[in-house]
């Protein structure tokens, strides 16, 4: 569950800057703005999961979908095929022979908050956002970083501060864990649609 909770507000901080903003943070609100008005983002990402203990770094990548309607998709590539859409209802998983596992939000309080949180940033509720992260904007729209830290107890047990960086997009995202591990994930190849193909709603449908 804990991997499913780090996966969710990971792909909550995605949908970050994909949905639009109402900051009290003008520059922030400014690079959020010009990013979410893209009603779908797709591109490559590599993962990177440092686990401090045996000092060991695990790495993955694959294709993300980011739909403001629908939610967060990752598509896995390498080392093993596998697929997990993060929406308002919960997380779907589908391994590579194509068995789907569901996970409601209302299955886990935290997942269940989390849930709530990238649904109030699908709808342009960034207050929420603000309520729930100390919020600290570096930069310039041009080139930014944003650093930010949970005030719930809940969610800072799984992850204790949040880094973005970016230009025109998010470049890349890094999850610190309270234990000192911490996942980074770097974004390339970044385009934008109106809608989702056929194949890829399917991807988001439980069934």
């Amino acid at each position: 569950m804990k991997k499913m909770i780090i996966a969710c507000v990971a792909g909550l901080l995605a949908a970050l800057c994909f949905a639009q903003q109402n900051t009290k943070n003008a520059a922030f609100n400014d690079v959020c703005v010009s990013i979410s008005a893209h009603k779908v983002t797709k591109g490559s990402f590599t993962q990177t999961k440092l686990i401090k203990k045996i000092s060991r770094e695990i790495k993955s990548s694959g294709t993300f979908i980011v739909s403001v309607d629908d939610g967060v998709l990752w598509n896995t590539q390498k080392p093993f095929a596998s697929s997990m859409a993060i929406t308002k209802n919960g997380i779907v998983q589908t391994a590579a022979n194509g068995k789907k596992s569901v996970v409601s939000a209302g299955s886990n309080a935290t997942f269940e908050q989390v849930s709530s949180l990238m649904t109030s940033l699908f709808n342009g509720d960034a207050g929420e956002l603000e309520k729930n992260f100390e919020i600290e904007f570096i930069g310039s729209t041009a080139n930014w970083n944003v650093n930010l830290v949970p005030r719930d107890a809940s969610i800072k047990s799984f992850i204790a501060q949040i880094e973005m960086a970016g230009r025109a997009t998010i470049d890349s995202m890094t999850l610190h864990e309270p234990s000192g591990d911490f996942t980074k994930y770097e974004f390339t190849n970044q385009s934008f649609t109106d809608s989702l193909t056929e194949s890829e709603k399917a991807g988001f449908n439980a069934q």
